[in-house]
């Protein structure tokens, strides 16, 4: 038991080492890099060196997750309640499937899948895919709005152009579907000005159509989307700074805690072998010793 309680404690310390870290990431990013150069033409022997360093990659990670379960003691509880733990077991565990270095395509997915370990090393890249996480609500909540927006102007647009686009003009509204997709188109800015141009010669009506649906759809919903993701984003960051101080100060106060305990129970212990040998002293010349390790007699007890 003690033996396995060291082996935790210095796998522990290796696995929160900066230097362990360090590696990891700089092993990660040279996987990245073998995936790239394997996309060139390399031939046989290239393709042969990539895979024996590939080998040799897996064999890094899997000593990797080692260590990190021995810091866990070998408790997987503990271990697969960290989301990058199980993701991490996953993408090395996959590798491990019969038949998948014949599949080089899944084969490559899985390297690839390697690379986005980088993300856990970043810490601001956590908290970035928090606040992507906390805006997730909100942003989908304005894409239904946009949607429904898009689908009621599509249904005006059919009114309008519908029945009036000549056979030789590009049909922008000649159902719902085609309506959306064009405005759609209007959304990303992209060649607004030639669709605005085209409906034009159709109907009036074109320039307010087409201007009130880039200011709505463009300029406020987009803007809100930003807005949206900005303040969730600093609420992410707030949240992490609020839980890294109560972390600190948690340990902070459990250390203190813990050295009262001990104090308060070396000073019992102090005061109790002092009593018995106060009681061994006295009691010298009859011979009698008192065992230190049994409490000291009270008065009513001498007395008698």
């Amino acid at each position: 038991m003690q033996q396995l309680l060291t082996l935790s404690r210095r796998a522990k310390k290796v696995a929160e080492a900066e230097w362990f870290t360090n590696f990891i990431a700089a092993i990660i990013v040279i996987n990245a890099l073998t995936i790239g150069i394997n996309t060139y033409p390399i031939g046989k022997a290239g393709s042969h060196v990539i895979d024996l360093v590939d080998a040799v990659f897996l064999a890094i990670f899997v000593a990797e997750l080692i260590i990190r379960f021995a810091a866990v003691s070998f408790n997987p509880r503990r271990f697969f309640a960290n989301g990058w733990n199980t993701f991490d077991f996953l993408i090395v565990a996959v590798c491990f499937i019969p038949g998948l270095t014949n599949n080089s395509t899944l084969l490559r997915l899985v390297r690839l899948a390697r690379v986005t370990r980088l993300v856990k090393l970043m810490p601001d890249a956590r908290v970035l895919a928090d606040g992507l996480r906390r805006a997730a609500g909100p942003a989908l909540s304005l894409l239904a709005f946009t949607a429904l927006m898009c689908y009621i102007y599509a249904i005006v647009g059919y009114v309008i152009f519908h029945d009036r686009t000549p056979p030789d003009m590009p049909q922008y509204f000649e159902n719902v579907g085609e309506g959306m997709l064009t405005l759609f188109e209007l959304l990303t800015l992209e060649g607004w000005n030639t669709i605005l141009h085209d409906l034009r010669q159709i109907s009036p009506l074109a320039f307010p159509y087409v201007i009130t649906f880039l200011l709505f759809g463009t300029y406020v919903v987009i803007n809100l989307v930003v807005g949206v993701v900005i303040n969730s984003v600093d609420n992410a960051y707030q949240h992490h700074h609020r839980t890294e101080r109560a972390e600190v100060a948690r340990l902070a106060g459990r250390s203190v805690a813990e050295i009262v305990d001990e104090l308060k129970a070396l000073t019992s212990r102090l005061e109790d072998l002092s009593a018995a040998a106060d009681i061994a002293i006295a009691q010298g010349d009859h011979g009698d010793t008192p065992d230190l390790d049994e409490p000291p007699l009270t008065k009513s007890e001498d007395t008698k």
